[in-house]
């Protein structure tokens, strides 16, 4: 019994205690999380040639494969691969014996037909007619099969269509020909025909006229298509313009096809070479420069975080180019705050505590890719936990136009 007062004093106490620090505890959650604190930089418009890079190949505008007229043995080749010919230029012969006796012969049917129908026009009345038409008709005969023998004595000399070079050679002396038997491949090769297939987003930018610079592949610095993909100084590029157009996009790869000729004179440019054609859409009016680790790809898209009243907010845009640790953009307004440091890896809705970032570092491939890779990983899942948080449906929602890349 002396214990109770003691009790009753220690309950009291601790009764106390658990009344003064439940409102602190509330005054705690109301609060909410502590703003991040973030790195900022302004996006500054940047006016900027777009430079369209794509893989091509190249053929040359004329292309024909010689083949024999006649038939008969090769006697003599003159010319072999790589040799330049020019028109009418001799290339081969074929035995012409059988075809000059042909047209001896046929010169002495001639020769005949002509003396009937001269020998029935004098005797007058004494020849009938029909007599008359008979050696006619044997005359026009005679004459077509005269000139057919002299043709087929021609062919037995194989001649060059156009000036070009010799691709290929499948024959030798002595093979035995047929008509239509492949004898040369010839190409003009002093014009050449650039074909590309353009995505479709960009059909109202490319038109007859277009320029273009064309280059072998390994000149390219990156890849086709990448932004920020050129050419490399002195890889002895030539210059051409779009001539041709198509009408229609393929519904299966969603491309067009164009076409461009040119001369390729100074470059090492050749039929069937691998290239790449590097078209210039003009410039970019609306695009702007941010910090290149300001922008990360997620989901086949480019992204960054911009900061709006106090909190990170996800924006779509369109990486064109990359200049000197920046990013080319569109899709982006010009004076937005963007996230500099870390953006990936910050859901869209977080409370955040902006300064000015300075001496931004040039992105290194290896710090893109760690920073790719966490974008597609734990950012995306931070952002998919954070989604229902109000204020990035708010930011999204109420500003659909800056959410969205822009698009050509």
């Amino acid at each position: 019994m002396p214990l109770a007062p003691a009790r009753v004093v220690l309950f009291a106490a601790l009764l106390g205690a658990a009344c003064t620090s439940a409102p602190v505890d509330a005054g705690k959650a109301a609060a909410g999380p502590q703003p991040r604190a973030v790195e900022v930089a302004e996006a500054r418009a940047a006016p900027h040639p777009r430079i369209l890079t794509l893989s091509s190949t190249l053929a040359a505008l004329e292309k024909v494969q010689v083949a024999a007229r006649v038939e008969g043995p090769i006697t003599e080749v003159k010319v072999d691969l790589g040799d330049r010919v020019v028109r009418e230029q001799e290339l081969a012969a074929i035995r012409p014996i059988d075809y000059r006796a042909r047209v001896s012969e046929l010169d002495a049917s001639l020769a005949q037909a002509e003396s009937d129908v001269k020998r029935l026009e004098s005797l007058g009345g004494v020849a009938t007619q029909e007599e008359l038409e008979r050696a006619r008709t044997r005359l026009t005969g005679a004459k077509a099969q005269r000139s057919q023998a002299s043709r087929q004595l021609g062919d037995t000399t194989v001649r060059a269509p156009f000036a070009g070079a010799i691709a290929a050679r499948y024959v030798a002396p002595g093979t035995y020909v047929k008509p239509g038997t492949p004898l040369f491949d010839l190409v003009a090769d002093d014009r050449l025909r650039l074909t590309v297939e353009v995505p479709e987003r960009y059909a109202a930018l490319v038109q007859v006229g277009t320029p273009a610079t064309i280059t072998l592949k390994d000149s390219l610095v990156g890849e086709p298509g990448e932004a920020g993909a050129k050419i490399a100084e002195g890889a002895g590029a030539a210059q051409a313009a779009i001539t041709r157009v198509s009408p229609v996009v393929s519904p299966t790869t969603r491309t067009f096809t164009v076409e461009a000729v040119f001369s390729p004179a100074g470059s090492v440019l050749r039929p069937g070479m691998f290239t790449v054609a590097s078209l210039s859409l003009g410039q970019e009016a609306g695009s702007v420069r941010v910090p290149r680790p300001a922008v990360f790809h997620v989901l086949g898209r480019d992204r960054v975080m911009r900061v709006e009243d106090g909190v990170a907010v996800t924006h779509d845009v369109e990486l064109i180019a990359e200049e000197n640790g920046d990013a080319i953009v569109l899709g982006l307004e010009s004076g937005s705050q963007v996230i500099v440091r870390g953006a990936a890896l910050i859901a869209p809705g977080t409370p955040v505590a902006p300064t000015v970032a300075k001496d931004m570092p040039v992105e290194t491939g290896a710090d893109r890719q760690v920073a790719k890779d966490m974008s597609e990983g734990a950012g995306e899942k931070d952002a998919a936990a954070a989604a229902p948080a109000g204020p990035a449906v708010k930011g999204m929602s109420e500003k659909p136009g800056k959410s969205e890349g822009k698009t050509p």
